[in-house]
């Protein structure tokens, strides 16, 4: 079988319908459908017995194990060459299969892949994600490379190299977790175009939650991966670079993130883990992003950024200005 399609289910009733239309309407039509229920309490089930599609397989996890959990369970039955992931609450666009298979079997070096998110819901436009194998790689150590509800995975990369999705990893950013571990096997990219309707929304497992816990978590477990040495300390930092802040930062925050960015600027000099020009723009986009998430904690910060950058760009001081300006006449919060 070419394909095997995965979707763990959660109580996701009210969204099952539209996914699996677009699911089993797919331009290209030989897969398998394996859904996981992951002990809904909701009639999510209901709504998938009532598809009558002989490519529609149905598990049901012991207890509730997250989506990392119950998708495993899945990929540990999949038949398909390629893996492909369905969140439940998302719609794909209709020849998304189809693309995908085909990007993966021209490029067979390749363990994943994805596109990007066109966003619907509480929140509209466009998730994109690095494309070229060599900028997936070096996103790596700041997000996740590809967007999961976008993922194609080759299962023997998987299987060979027993790459696994644990139940006792994060419910939130576990497929980070996973993309660290194909890249100690296999190249990662993602096609420049969307691929996916993506739902925002109440529904979705990040939303109310405190990105830093989680995100410290995947830090130390990616950076070990890799065999990069990483304290608590330098975790803090690396959370500053992604604009989780666990602490209001200060100019002295701002002055030890530009110390850590060139601390792992010479750690890839000395160790070769990622393309250098890659790994060197990511690092600028840390730092140049890093910026704009500061003017909410007060002027002195983004001044320290202003005064350490390589290139001061006076639209970043008009910026400064008018962000503290409204935030004093009320128009902020």
């Amino acid at each position: 079988m070419k394909v095997s399609v995965v979707v763990p289910v959660f109580n996701k009733a009210p969204f099952l319908r539209e996914c699996f239309e677009s699911i089993l309407s797919q331009s290209f039509a030989d897969f398998e459908l394996i859904v996981v229920d992951d002990q809904s309490t909701d009639t999510s089930m209901e709504v998938v017995a009532s598809f009558r599609d002989d490519r529609i397989r149905t598990l049901r996890t012991e207890r509730n194990v997250g989506p990392a959990g119950a998708a495993q369970r899945a990929m540990d039955v999949a038949q398909g060459e390629y893996i492909i992931r369905v969140d439940a609450d998302d719609i794909n666009m209709p020849d998304r299969f189809a693309r995908q298979i085909a990007y993966m079997d021209r490029n067979p070096g390749l363990g994943a892949s994805g596109g990007h998110l066109a966003c619907f819901g509480t929140e509209t436009g466009t998730w994109r994600f690095p494309v070229g194998t060599d900028k997936c790689r070096a996103e790596v150590l700041f997000g996740n490379p590809i967007a999961q509800p976008t993922a194609i995975m080759r299962a023997s990369v998987l299987r060979k190299g027993g790459l696994r999705f644990g139940d006792d990893w994060p419910r939130i950013g576990e497929d980070w977790m996973l993309w660290a571990r194909v890249l100690q096997h296999a190249d990662m990219d993602n096609m420049d175009v969307p691929l996916v309707h993506y739902r925002r929304g109440e529904q979705n497992s990040t939303f109310g939650s405190r990105r830093s816990g989680y995100r410290e978590v995947i830090l130390h477990d990616v950076f070990r991966v890799f065999g990069i040495p990483l304290s608590d300390t330098q975790a803090d930092l690396q959370l500053v670079g992604l604009r989780s802040f666990k602490e209001p930062p200060t100019r002295a925050t701002v002055r030890s993130f530009r110390e850590w960015l060139d601390l792992m600027r010479e750690m890839n000099k000395a160790r070769g883990l990622f393309q250098p020009a890659a790994f060197e723009k990511r690092l600028k986009d840390a730092w140049d992003q890093l910026f704009f998430a500061l003017p909410p904690y007060g002027v002195g910060p983004a001044l320290a950024h202003y005064r350490l950058s390589d290139v001061r760009d006076p639209a970043r001081l008009t910026y400064l200005a008018k962000y503290t300006m409204n935030r004093w006449l009320g128009r902020l919060p």
